[in-house]
């Protein structure tokens, strides 16, 4: 990687956009949904920002600094000037004169919703009711006299010993009830919410109906996220993904579900693990495959959870596999398009190999062995410790032999499990055809050995 070039410790860095990512913010300007997903430091805040510039008095930014808590309502004052152009001058001035990336929201919760008109006021509380079952209203401080100070109770408690979470969905709701605005870019809206609130806060905002009702003033709504529940499923064409080379942002987006399942895999880390599913289904035929790959894999990556199929046979591989695709839906456009293996003997069902091709199966996932069993393919140290021989096997039906020794082949893999550690040297095809495809399909690597 080239060195990359110093300036000054305070010199603003030139950020541009692509061509293409120039095109796709003028389209994301008539959209009523953007989402936009990337790496932390991709541009998305950037990109926001630069919406808000253009957008000026009309569109409100929502900045990750927006953590607010109050226990009294103030009082609020008719303004000279307009609160819309204070706000702008506000922002403005930072983004022009800052020598740091600012990212505090010019938004105070208890003003905003003491600046709320009454029927308003009604709606965030019906809204905040919707989200999370609580009651909201406004009372007086001192029970029968109107002339004390009000508060906000939540379920019979001040606002004030709500969580962080409950008070930033509310900042969020309150700030789209402001007609005021007409745009606005929330810079990732997951912040301190639980993924169960997450996902009641983002369907309640992707509900076309319910915007319609609540916040029918808002043009364009526009996310940078990094959390899979503010995408955009209905229509996956609002789904953006940012990426930047040097000072350059790009912008893409996309097209069919196979890219927002992409999205989607991204925001998971591009583990699967991470949400307790198996790195990769592997799809073998009988008893001792089950065996011997269960505990390669187990010795091979301990830290590492694979989902291993008995089908018990090679015609019923095809079976096994529609169901997996009952499951995951159409398997080309799954996040487990290249995580799903079958593991066939050389002699196997005529058409099986390309069957399985045209239901989804990658070429190279399917693991043809050179030769007709997986007793081939175990280590060779640990076949000559056993048969005590370097002869190589001779298998006739479910016998196994060499060396004038005979095992039935349930026999010989129970004697050859013991023996695999994390130290094993494979047999090549193993090595090859299995355990490097494994490898280059999922990301793993054999986990450093402890030495124990």
């Amino acid at each position: 990687m080239p060195e990359a070039k110093r300036t000054d410790y305070d010199a603003k860095p030139a950020t541009a956009f692509t061509a293409q990512a120039t095109a796709l913010i003028t389209e994301i300007k008539g959209r009523p949904y953007s989402v936009l997903c990337g790496r932390n430091n991709c541009g998305k805040s950037f990109l926001l920002k630069s919406l808000k510039l253009a957008w000026q008095q009309g569109a409100a930014y929502l900045g990750p600094a927006r953590y607010q808590n109050f226990n009294l309502l103030g009082n609020i004052a008719p303004r000279k000037s307009s609160k819309v152009d204070e706000e702008w001058n506000q922002w403005y001035q930072q983004w022009h004169s800052q020598n740091l990336n600012v990212d505090n929201s010019p938004f105070s919760l208890q003003q905003a919703i003491a600046e709320l008109s009454d029927a308003k006021r009604d709606k965030l509380f019906e809204i905040m009711n919707i989200l999370l079952g609580s009651k909201m209203e406004i009372l007086f401080t001192i029970d029968g006299n109107r002339m004390s100070q009000q508060y906000i109770s939540v379920d019979g408690h001040n606002i004030a010993y709500t969580s962080s979470g409950y008070r930033l969905i509310c900042t969020l709701v309150t700030s789209l009830l402001n007609e005021d605005y007409e745009h606005f870019l929330i810079d990732e809206p997951e912040l301190g919410i639980s993924p169960e609130a997450q996902g009641v806060f983002a369907d309640f905002l992707f509900n076309r109906e319910l915007r319609a009702k609540y916040f029918a003033h808002v043009k364009s709504l526009v996310f940078a996220t990094h959390s899979t529940a503010f995408l955009d499923r209905r229509d996956v064409a609002n789904n953006y993904f940012v990426s930047k080379a040097g000072d350059l942002i790009d912008l893409s987006r996309s097209a069919s579900v196979s890219d927002i399942n992409r999205i989607h895999f991204f925001l998971l880390g591009n583990r699967l693990e991470s949400i307790y599913m198996p790195a990769a289904i592997v799809i073998v035929e009988g008893k001792c495959d089950y065996k011997f790959i269960d505990a390669s894999l187990r010795c091979r990556y301990p830290e590492t959870k694979f989902s291993l199929i008995q089908a018990n046979g090679d015609t019923r591989i095809r079976d096994i596999f529609s169901v997996a695709k009952s499951i995951f839906g159409d398997v080309q456009i799954s996040p487990y398009n290249n995580r799903i293996f079958a593991v066939l003997d050389s002699v196997h069902g005529t058409g099986l190999v390309s069957q399985l091709q045209s239901m989804g199966i990658i070429a190279n996932h399917i693991v043809v062995w050179p030769k007709n069993g997986i007793e081939y393919c175990y280590p060779p140290s640990v076949i000559e410790h056993i048969f005590h021989s370097t002869e190589s096997l001779v298998i006739n039906g479910d016998q196994v032999s060499c060396s004038g020794i005979s095992y039935t082949k349930i026999q010989l893999v129970d004697l050859v499990v013991p023996y695999i550690t994390s130290r094993t040297s494979h047999q090549t095809d193993f090595e090859n055809l299995f355990l490097k495809t494994i490898e280059e399909a999922t990301g793993i690597s054999p986990d450093a050995d402890d030495g124990s």
